[in-house]
């Protein structure tokens, strides 16, 4: 293998003298891309090393060659990007009369969602495993949290359930619903006729349905997400959405929303004023009004197609080792969900990822994180193809050195 761990088996994160604090990814001991022995790898925080469009750098220096940077209002012109981009890329009529610009990111607009138009003396209910953000800001806003786990198959298909959704809503008396749609974790893209039977649930319970949407764009070919709006017979919902994933660019804090109804975007707007904010963003509405244009489908569509191909070796290259990791198909973004249960890896520390990256110096997430029980993990494949191939051997050889995972282990002791 071309790039073995220490011997030592543990690695570390050290000062990289000339990196930049900004990179999350991976600590760099050489050239980003490049890996050598004893460099930590993350594939764990979900966004993409990936350069971003030119045309996302493009406005970001116009905006920084003003000669000002002052108060900004909301883009009209980016309403209207938004509305042609759904209709082009979704198949779905908004009115730019129900588009709100938001200056934060996608889970606090979550946060705010909720407590502007949710009733948070009843329970919320989310499909897990799901992203721990939904966990943790629908925590955080005081809601009484209600799992509905996710169903799948032998091969790790995950699907909703509406039956179970139904039976929630009436022995809780929920009246929220957070979807994440495409999924994360799991990667799906959700039915037409599962989100109507969702859809049919909410309805008959007063539900209101908050659909987290932000890895829409990065459906892959042959596969077509539905956007909430568009599956919904009422009006009692709120879509959340941004360019961060679709366009790399989430490290602007920028999102925007789609509301179902005239009162829940009073809501939201007076949510919006007495957080001391209003509509709009410097930068953000900039660039997202740049890349949410005619000219970035082709752009787009190369970067779905790359992900995609990238997603079938790397679930490829798992099955093939020594003892094979098998994990669920995705149908859009850049996440992998792995099964991990069969795995043994030794440790004093609780999360198998944890154990997992200083026996390998690879940073994967734990799916304790997501609401899942021990032994499944997230990776993030949505970065150079050196540091990626390395990982997977870095996987490859821990597999082949700890064997079997005992199924009763997961805390970490030496059986």
């Amino acid at each position: 293998m071309a790039d073995r761990p220490p011997a030592s088996g543990h690695f570390t994160a050290g000062h990289i003298p000339g990196a930049s604090d900004a990179v999350r990814h991976h600590d760099f001991s050489s050239a980003p891309g490049t890996t050598v022995p004893g460099q930590l790898i993350g594939l764990d925080i979900a966004d993409m090393d990936f350069s971003s469009p030119p045309a996302a750098l493009e406005a970001v220096h116009a905006r920084a060659d003003r000669d000002n940077i002052r108060y900004t209002l909301a883009s009209e012109m980016l309403r209207g990007r938004i509305r042609e981009w759904y209709a082009d890329r979704h198949d779905w009529q908004v009115g730019e009369d129900e588009i709100l610009l938001l200056p934060f990111g996608v889970k606090a607009a979550l946060r705010m969602a909720l407590e502007t138009c949710a009733d948070l003396s009843r329970p919320v209910v989310v499909c897990t495993p799901v992203y721990s953000g939904i966990l943790k800001v629908t925590r955080a806003v005081g809601a009484a949290v209600r799992t509905v786990p996710l169903t799948h198959d032998l091969n790790l298909r995950y699907t909703l359930d509406p039956q179970r959704l139904a039976d929630e809503f009436r022995s809780s008396g929920a009246r929220t619903l957070v979807l994440c749609s495409p999924h994360n974790p799991v990667g799906r893209v959700w039915l037409p006729e599962e989100l109507a039977g969702v859809a049919a649930a909410a309805e008959q319970a007063g539900v209101l349905v908050i659909s987290d949407e932000v890895h829409s764009d990065l459906a892959y070919p042959g596969v077509r997400h539905r956007p909430w709006g568009t599956v919904a017979d009422n009006r009692d919902w709120i879509v959340l959405h941004s360019v961060g994933k679709t366009f790399n660019v989430s490290g602007l804090q920028t999102s925007f929303a789609v509301t179902g109804s005239p009162a829940q975007r009073r809501a939201v707007l007076s949510g919006l004023n007495s957080w001391g904010y209003y509509e709009g963003s410097f930068f953000g509405d900039a660039v997202a009004q740049a890349v949410l244009a005619p000219s970035s489908h082709d752009w787009l569509d190369a970067r779905v197609r790359h992900l995609a191909g990238t997603a079938a070796v790397t679930r490829q290259a798992l099955t093939e080792f020594s003892l094979p990791l098998p994990s669920s198909e995705p149908e859009a973004g850049f996440l992998l969900w792995i099964d991990a249960r069969a795995l043994r890896v030794t440790g004093e520390v609780p999360e198998l990822a944890e154990r997992i990256r200083l026996h390998t110096g690879v940073r994967l997430l734990d799916g304790t994180r997501f609401g899942a029980s021990p032994g499944f993990l997230r990776l993030n494949f949505a970065t150079a193809p050196q540091s990626l191939r390395t990982a997977v051997e870095r996987l490859s050889d821990l597999a082949t050195r700890t064997g079997p995972f005992a199924p009763t282990d997961f805390a970490g002791k030496t059986t």
